[in-house]
């Protein structure tokens, strides 16, 4: 489940580097006319918005990671369970309403795949 979870981290980790990345770009459009003047800070930004957009492509990758392994459960029940809980970040309340079960039932459900849920041993990409 922690396994899992971790793309709930990449993803709010990806929306807070993409924000910095467009304030990064934002300084670095605005000291453009500056360049020679500030050339350290300008190729700092340069770096970091490379170091940035690194980071990013790894996160996803991550999140994807995760989704191909819950796209490889064979029960269609169980995968939705399991997209809507850790892709969609849905709550067992939202994911029992939209699918009309109890919250029991997904609990149950939840609890019963996980135990049999194969995790491929690889490394977090993302280091979260």
């Amino acid at each position: 489940m922690d396994w899992l979870s971790r793309a709930r981290q990449a993803e709010h980790t990806l929306a807070t580097l993409q924000v910095l990345q467009a304030r990064d770009a934002q300084m670095i459009q605005q000291i453009e006319p500056y360049k020679k003047d500030c050339q350290k800070l300008y190729q700092r930004l340069q770096q970091t918005q490379e170091a940035i957009k690194t980071e990013t492509i790894m996160l996803a990758e991550f999140r994807e990671e995760v989704r191909a392994v819950i796209s490889a459960i064979p029960d269609t029940e169980i995968r939705n369970i399991f997209l809507r809980k850790y892709l969609c970040y849905e709550t067992n309340e939202q994911i029992a309403e939209a699918m009309f079960f109890d919250v029991r039932t997904i609990q149950r459900k939840h609890k019963k795949a996980l135990d049999t849920l194969v995790i491929p041993d690889i490394e977090n990409p993302a280091g979260t």
